[in-house]
């Protein structure tokens, strides 16, 4: 498993891209194969590193959709700057 501190986060939205891809690889191939052990333990691992750099990027820059802002910071998250203003 990847190392998750002290990441930047142009690092970060990397991991989160790259491992979103993998889930939606991996789930595509366990439509038609839910058996499949190997697969299905790709799933868990790439899952596990997206869940931790979604964490951390939401602890160390905010949060990164509209379900992770917390009630006391209710729409607040679009202060920072978007995609298109060279935030990612």
């Amino acid at each position: 498993m990847a190392d998750m501190t002290s990441k930047s986060r142009d690092q970060l939205m990397c991991i989160i891209t790259e491992a979103s891809f993998a889930l939606d690889d991996a789930r595509l191939f366990l439509d038609t194969h839910p058996y499949d052990k190997e697969a299905l333990e790709y799933f868990q691992t790439y899952r596990q590193i997206r869940n931790e750099a979604m964490e951390e990027y939401r602890d160390c820059f905010g949060p990164i959709s509209a379900y992770d802002v917390a009630p006391s910071n209710m729409w607040t998250w679009i202060n920072d700057p978007w995609p298109w203003e060279g935030a990612c």
